[in-house]
């Protein structure tokens, strides 16, 4: 559901869900999708996002008994690759489920992620996801991926805004290419 909308109505939308009818898998592929729509209607295309989480739900249901755990423990590519062929689970939404719930290896990349990277000359626009996802983990430590994400993707909403970046208030200012080169012509490095 994150894709394409906020954060908060992303998590009221997900809190909508889980109270109207639950987000286990066998729930959501027994409701209709007219039940879903209407608890995630906040996140925005709620009808899209409704057949698209009935079907993912009914196929979880189907072929792995409602239980994906037998995806996470196999080895991170091979468990990226299985979630990636679920319908609507693409890079970014498969890595966040094995980082956050397999506590495998890996950067999953949102917008606000891979501008920061692009800002500070990690990467450059023209790089694609895995590129910068691998770029990523290779300067984070594995130990620190989790907090690293969750870190900068607050760190983009907050500061490093894809609009009006607050580089007077940053803490990296002055190391930032972006910074010194006046991006953010109103509170850029004097």
């Amino acid at each position: 559901m994150s894709q394409n909308t906020s954060y908060y109505n992303e998590a009221r939308a997900y809190e909508q869900l889980e109270r109207a009818i639950g987000v286990e898998p066998r729930r959501l592929a027994e409701a209709s999708v007219e039940e879903i729509a209407s608890a995630i209607r906040p996140a925005g295309m709620h009808n899209i996002r409704a057949k698209a989480i009935k079907r993912l739900s009914e196929i979880v249901v189907s072929r792995y008994d409602g239980d994906i755990s037998v995806i996470l423990i196999k080895g991170l590519q091979e468990a990226r690759e299985e979630l990636i062929r679920l319908p609507g689970v693409g890079r970014k939404s498969a890595d966040v489920v094995l980082l956050f719930e397999a506590n495998k290896p890996v950067m999953p990349v949102d917008r606000h992620i891979f501008r920061i990277a692009e800002r500070l000359g990690f990467v450059s626009g023209n790089q694609d996801y895995e590129r910068v996802r691998s770029t990523l983990e290779s300067i984070i430590p594995k130990d620190k991926l989790e907090i690293g994400h969750l870190s900068l993707i607050e760190f983009g909403r907050r500061i490093c805004r894809a609009r009006f970046p607050l580089c007077g208030s940053c803490f990296i200012a002055e190391s930032c290419p972006s910074a010194k080169h006046g991006k953010d012509k109103e509170n850029r490095i004097r």
